[in-house]
């Protein structure tokens, strides 16, 4: 669970990975629905919204995802000034604030988006096959992808932001150092200066996921 303040507010964004839409044996009732693509005939990670006043529920809505499977986490959901961005699966959605309409979604990475920061005016994604940025409307402005996947099966930190871009590490355990304009500015593959990546191949650590999250 993960836990938001907002005016006199609280948000509290749940994992709901039994909920069925339409069934009548949900625990919770949300009063409002909204999908990523394909996940009405694909849903993998469904994370539910509820809205606190007084410990009186007054708003919810669930976010129904498809790709790979996602979980609530400090990082996965940020409040900003009237909004609600959280990633599911594969997408990044906004929700305004209090009501919980629909503001934008945005499909981020093919795989998984892990983590979601503000940067000055923007947003920034730890995806699973790439890092993005997003504008405030939801608009990509850029993307980077490694020679393999941004994920770390001995927790070394694989994503980190510091004051002059940001430090990534791979499965395979090559480093690279970005800008906030998602230029390359060193890695240890090849030590060489390069542009923005935006590599789509399989990738080496792709058999380990799968494993995990069953997809």
């Amino acid at each position: 669970m993960n836990k938001h303040q907002y005016k006199d507010l609280t948000i509290e964004v749940l994992d709901e990975p039994t909920y069925k839409f339409g069934s009548a044996d949900n625990n919770c009732v949300y009063s409002k629905t909204y999908f990523g693509d394909n996940a009405e005939q694909y849903p993998t990670s469904k994370h539910g919204i509820k809205i606190y006043r007084d410990d009186q529920i007054i708003e919810s809505c669930i976010l129904i995802g498809s790709g790979g499977a996602t979980g609530v986490h400090q990082n996965s959901s940020l409040v900003d000034n009237d909004r609600l961005v959280i990633c599911c699966c594969d997408t990044v959605i906004s929700l305004t604030l209090p009501d919980l309409e629909l503001k934008w979604k945005t499909q981020v990475d093919q795989a998984t988006c892990f983590q979601i920061f503000k940067q000055q005016d923007d947003y920034i994604i730890h995806g699973e096959l790439q890092v993005t940025k997003l504008d405030k409307d939801g608009n990509k402005k850029w993307e980077f992808g490694g020679a393999d996947i941004f994920v770390s099966i001995d927790n070394e930190e694989e994503f980190k932001i510091e004051s002059d871009g940001i430090l990534l590490t791979d499965f395979a355990k090559t480093k690279y150092k970005i800008d906030f304009d998602g230029k390359l500015l060193w890695d240890t593959y090849k030590q060489t200066e390069k542009t923005t990546g935006n590599s789509t191949l399989p990738k080496a650590g792709r058999t380990w996921l799968q494993k995990l999250f069953g997809n």
